[in-house]
């Protein structure tokens, strides 16, 4: 694993324009592991019309959306080289959804850190929101979940990140909760939370900002209930602090005004180990493993140099209302490294909670 990094990182150092030329009069799909509609694709989408721009040749980008098994059936469709092959013709654009590689799910048929040659990453901070009236006086503040009694989250699968961290953070708050799972989508679900049919899930910030903020914030239909804390540079529980200050508290915020402590135990490490990972790799950029290194070089390069993009950053700041935080092949290797090294006890839990 560490050669490919460094083979990655050499390469983007040597290569010129005169020797990028894999892309030229090709077409390169770009799979994405959910519905159309949803975070990740309106991210992808943004990302396709410019990608292009930093290959040379300005190949043609597509979009395929494979959604299925909480994002495991794209990971599985590009690593196992379904209806494909390993020729740097089919990229796959992930949501990393930790719980996979943490807990050895059988539905994950590829290792995302074996199986896949890292291009670029993006991270990213999600925000759980709930309906006002989940409680009947009506939430003011976000403490007030602790008088929930009839919890419903809207997920994507019980073996999804996504639903095993609100699972996790309710039974961290001693709440009861319920289960609506199997959307294939955001604009599934807060379909689903408008309706009334869920009353609490949650969004990565692009769509939250997008969709949630618009069509359930603003309107009174619900409001932020927390953020998903990682680990600071102390190695304790740390917020986003733009986020606090915009009123959207991090879970360990509204468990110590609930609970009047902070909270601790086996349970909140494994969530914690889990925010840590989908926060800090939130979305991954791959080829599968056995494409051309030439190809990886290229895209790795052409993907990282949307950075300094200005079209691609006011297009994608209009649309998700955030700005993207870029991550190079060598920035990777640590989310891997904690995939990898996760402590049986910690993988118990989490195996407890998706088979329970």
């Amino acid at each position: 694993m560490q050669k490919r990094f460094l083979a990655i990182a050499a390469a983007l150092c040597v290569a010129t324009p005169a020797s990028a030329q894999f892309y030229r009069g090709k077409t390169l799909t770009v799979v994405v592991n959910y519905g159309v509609g949803g975070n990740i694709d309106t991210e992808a989408r943004v990302i396709s019309r410019h990608l292009h721009k930093h290959l040379e040749g300005s190949p043609n980008v597509v979009i395929q959306n494979v959604p299925g098994a909480g994002g495991f059936h794209a990971m599985n469709m590009v690593g196992l080289n379904v209806n494909s092959k390993p020729d740097g013709m089919t990229a796959g654009f992930f949501t990393i959804g930790a719980i996979g590689p943490l807990i050895q799910d059988p539905a994950l048929k590829v290792k995302i850190y074996d199986d896949f040659i890292p291009l670029a990453g993006v991270s990213g901070w999600t925000v759980s929101y709930v309906r006002k009236d989940i409680i009947p006086e009506g939430m003011s503040k976000p403490e007030d979940i602790i008088g929930a009694k009839r919890i419903f989250i809207g997920g994507y699968s019980r073996a999804s990140s996504h639903d095993t961290r609100m699972r996790l953070a309710l039974e961290i708050m001693g709440l009861e909760y319920g289960v609506v799972t199997g959307f294939p989508g955001a604009g599934d679900i807060n379909k689903a939370f408008l309706q009334n049919e869920i009353n609490m899930t949650s969004s990565s910030m692009p769509a939250y900002q997008t969709q949630v903020v618009p069509n359930i914030i603003q309107p009174g239909i619900g409001m932020p209930l927390w953020h998903y804390p990682v680990y600071g540079k102390d190695g304790r529980p740390a917020g986003d602090p733009t986020l606090t200050k915009a009123g959207i508290p991090s879970f360990t915020d509204v468990y110590r005004a609930a609970h009047g402590k902070e909270p601790s135990g086996p349970k909140f490490d494994a969530f914690m180990l889990m925010n840590d990972i989908g926060t800090k790799l939130l979305r991954g950029f791959f080829l599968p493993k056995g494409a051309p290194q030439q190809a990886a070089n290229e895209l790795s390069a052409a993907f990282l140099a949307l950075r300094n993009d200005r079209e691609f950053l006011e297009e994608y700041e209009k649309i998700t209302k955030e700005t993207p935080e870029m991550i190079d092949p060598d920035g990777l290797r640590p989310v891997f490294d904690k995939m990898k090294a996760v402590k049986p006890e910690v993988r118990k839990i989490l195996q407890d909670s998706v088979g329970g």
